[in-house]
Order: C-alpha cells, then sequence, then structure tokens
C-alpha cells in the first residue's frame, strides 16, 4: 500500500508542475493584452486546448502565471478560461476549479496572442501578433521584429528555460 501511495505522489506530483510559470515582461509603453494558450502536445492533436485573456498590463509591468487555478489572484487576473476538447462546444472554467488543476498537469503554455493600446485606450497601428507555437505541430514563432513590410512598434521574444515560459515585449 506505501509503493502505491508513494508512486500517486510522484506522478501527481509531476502533472502538477507540468505547465510550469509563463512570466510576461512589458518593456513597452503600451498596455498589454495577452491571450495565452496551452495545450498538451503529448496527445497529437493539440487537445485539451486552453485559453484564457488578462486584463491589460500596465506599460513598464510584468505579471507570472503559475497555473490556470491561481491566474485571478495575479495582477492584471485572468478570471475565466475557455477549454476546446475537440469535441463538443468549449466550455469557460472560472479558478479555481478541479477541472482546470487537471489540466494544469497535462498541458503547457504554447502561445500568446497579444494587443497593444495607448493608455489612451485607442490601438496601437501593428500593435499585436502570435508568437509561440500559433499552429498546433508547427515550429514555435520565437521572435517578432520590425521588418519594412510590418513596421510593428516593438521587439517580441518567446523562450523556454528551466521548465518556465518567457514573453518579452520591449521597444
Amino acid at each position: 500500500m506505501k509503493k502505491i501511495l508513494f508512486s500517486f505522489a510522484i506522478i501527481l506530483g509531476v502533472s502538477l508542475s507540468a505547465q510550469g510559470t509563463i512570466h510576461i515582461f512589458n518593456y513597452t509603453t503600451y498596455e498589454l493584452t495577452n491571450t495565452l494558450g496551452a495545450y498538451s502536445s503529448s496527445s497529437g492533436g493539440c487537445y485539451p486546448n486552453v485559453s484564457g485573456t488578462n486584463n491589460p498590463l500596465p506599460p513598464g509591468g510584468s505579471v507570472s502565471y503559475t497555473n490556470f487555478n491561481t491566474s485571478h489572484m495575479s495582477t492584471p487576473p485572468i478570471n475565466y478560461w475557455t477549454i476546446y476538447n475537440g469535441t463538443g462546444a468549449p466550455s469557460n472554467q472560472t479558478p479555481p476549479s478541479p477541472i482546470l488543476g487537471v489540466l494544469s498537469g497535462v498541458t503547457t503554455w504554447q502561445s500568446n496572442k497579444f494587443s497593444l493600446r495607448y493608455t489612451s485606450g485607442s490601438s496601437v497601428p501593428y500593435g499585436g501578433g502570435s508568437i509561440g507555437v500559433v499552429v498546433c505541430g508547427a515550429p514555435p514563432v520565437t521572435t517578432l521584429t520590425p521588418t519594412p513590410a510590418i513596421p510593428y512598434p516593438f521587439e517580441a521574444f518567446w523562450f523556454t528555460a528551466g521548465g518556465e515560459t518567457f514573453f518579452v515585449l520591449q521597444p
């Protein structure tokens, strides 16, 4: 019985740490809104797929989300997550939730679809993009930099290190 409990504890510990923390750094003078995406890349079909949008992150701000179930306690918060399971309609879950707890153990951060606004509230021209694995199964987009065709007012970087994911936006 002790071996079973020990094995269960190990499996639970590994699964609870699967998601990892995502750190977002906004070094621009704009407000930043992030729609974060996470899914299970081991399932083959990129499901379950979970996404959530935060309230705007102020200029020069940063935030870290350790998992879905504590995202509502961060500043700015993510107050609900949309779950796509590949069959049927998506469902919304408000943290904390047992379903979000399970999904945190089987998904990893994959993408960020973000947008910038002036602090006055108006949109920034070319002020947004998608980074990370933006198409299921495709290689990740790890940088977005200005070009003559797309004169972004920022440089964006997406990378993982030490089991944690980082999104950095700078002028």
